[in-house]
This record gives structure tokens, C-alpha cells and sequence, in this order.
């Protein structure tokens, strides 16, 4: 087993933060950190995310709120998404080192175009989306699942223009990460991709992320979640713009 980066576990708290205030970017603080600073490999970065983001998910969806996830979108949006993210941990798992720079070209604009479309306030449908819309969105973000943890931009895009009330997408929407964890998970485990560099990271992740998620509750900033999210944003618009333009010079 290789060497833990511990510096690492401070992205995970910082990730965490994030997540617990505005509502997503975990994975995407982890995948950047992890890919801009070369902490570990893409693999490994991915798996944990998936774990540490399932605790997340888990602990938002506590108290009932699952109650009121919209089954006919998780239906179409999984029947799409498990295919498609098996693909993207293949496409991982079997792209060697001379492929590295591809990966972080990827990762990058994936980070673009997340950043891009958290900054973008969705114009509500009068009507809802048909299942095919969530079906395509499900292979979209299948794929991006696979390939980096990072499931969430596409349906979470999707999700906010529906003419539903916010609990109804913050469930369903948390439905959907948690189903999209395991099944990353339980694919990578089958595929026997696992390592004990990645049970060990994750290990180390739980109680970072655990620590973090309670305080920031507990002692929440005095500064608007909005604020937040949009200096989020813009860091990780930049990390992102830097990981491509590294993958390319």
C-alpha cells in the first residue's frame, strides 16, 4: 500500500464543509485536490468520494425526508445510469499512465461545466420533464459516476427545474446519490478494483467527514449559503480551468 497523503483529509474536511452548507461539492473539492495536486490516483480519489458521500446522503435522507423522492424519476434515471456508470469504471480502470493527461482533461472540463452549471439558476418547467429527459441524464451522469465520483451536476440541473417543491428534489435528488454510490461501489468491488489504499483513505475520511457535517451544523457561518457556494464555485471553476490546461501543456 502506498503512502497515505494526509494533506488529502483537509480537502476532505473542506469538501465536507461545503457539502453541509450549500448542499453539494464534496466530490468535486476531493476530485480536483486529488487530480490538480497529484495526492492519489484518480481510482482511489473516485472510490473514496463514493463512500464518504454515501454517509452524506445517508444522514440528509434521515428522518423521513425519502418518503418523498420521486420513484418514477429514480426508475428512469437508474435504468440508464447503472449501465452506463460500469462503462465509466472500465474506461477508469482500463486507460494506463500515457492516458493520465486525457483523464485530467476530462476531469477538468467536467469540473467547467459543473461549476457552470451550479452558477446558473434553472427557469422552473410549467410541466414535468418527460422520462426519457431523466433517462438520458441518467447515462450522461453514469458515465461521469464512473469515471471521477461526480454523478450529481446533470440531475441535479435537471432536477431543480422541475415544478416540484424543494423537498421533493432535495429527496429525490439524495435518493439518487445514494443509489449511485452503491452502485459505484458495489462495481468497483466486483471488478476487484479495490485496494487497501483505498479502504484505508476512506477509513481515514469517515470521521473527517462525520466531525465536519456535525459542527458546520451546529456552528453554521454567518455568511449566506449563496455567498458560499459561489466562492466555491469560482475556486473550483479555476481548479478546474488549471487541471485542463495542465493536462494540455
Amino acid at each position: 500500500m502506498s503512502e497515505i497523503p494526509f494533506v488529502l483529509l483537509a480537502f476532505f474536511v473542506l469538501g465536507s464543509y461545503v457539502q453541509t452548507i450549500t448542499g453539494f461539492a464534496f466530490g468535486l473539492v476531493v476530485m480536483s485536490a486529488a487530480a490538480l495536486f497529484s495526492l492519489v490516483s484518480l481510482e482511489v480519489a473516485a472510490f473514496s468520494v463514493s463512500v464518504l458521500s454515501l454517509l452524506n446522503c445517508v444522514t440528509g435522507l434521515a428522518g423521513g425526508l425519502w418518503r418523498q423522492a420521486n420513484t418514477k424519476i429514480l426508475f428512469a434515471f437508474f435504468l440508464s445510469s447503472i449501465p452506463a456508470t460500469v462503462f465509466g469504471v472500465y474506461l477508469l480502470g482500463s486507460l494506463d499512465d500515457d492516458a493520465l493527461h486525457w483523464l485530467q482533461l476530462m476531469l477538468g472540463l467536467t469540473i467547467i461545466l459543473a461549476c457552470g452549471m451550479s452558477l446558473l439558476k434553472p427557469k422552473k418547467n410549467e410541466s414535468h420533464s418527460p422520462s426519457w429527459a431523466f433517462f438520458l441524464c441518467g447515462g450522461f451522469a453514469g458515465i461521469l459516476g464512473g469515471l471521477f465520483a461526480t454523478a450529481g451536476p446533470p440531475i441535479s440541473y435537471l432536477m431543480y427545474r422541475q415544478p416540484v417543491s424543494l423537498n421533493v428534489i432535495r429527496a429525490s435528488l439524495l435518493g439518487i446519490f445514494v443509489f449511485s454510490c452503491l452502485s459505484r461501489i458495489g462495481i468497483t468491488t466486483l471488478a476487484g478494483q479495490v485496494t487497501m489504499e483505498m479502504i484505508w483513505l476512506s477509513a481515514l475520511g469517515l470521521p473527517c467527514v462525520f466531525i465536519t457535517t456535525l459542527l458546520a451544523k451546529r456552528y453554521p457561518p454567518n455568511v449566506s449559503p449563496e455567498v458560499i457556494k459561489r466562492v466555491a464555485m469560482v475556486l473550483l471553476l479555476l481548479s478546474g480551468v488549471s487541471l485542463a490546461l495542465k493536462a494540455i501543456f
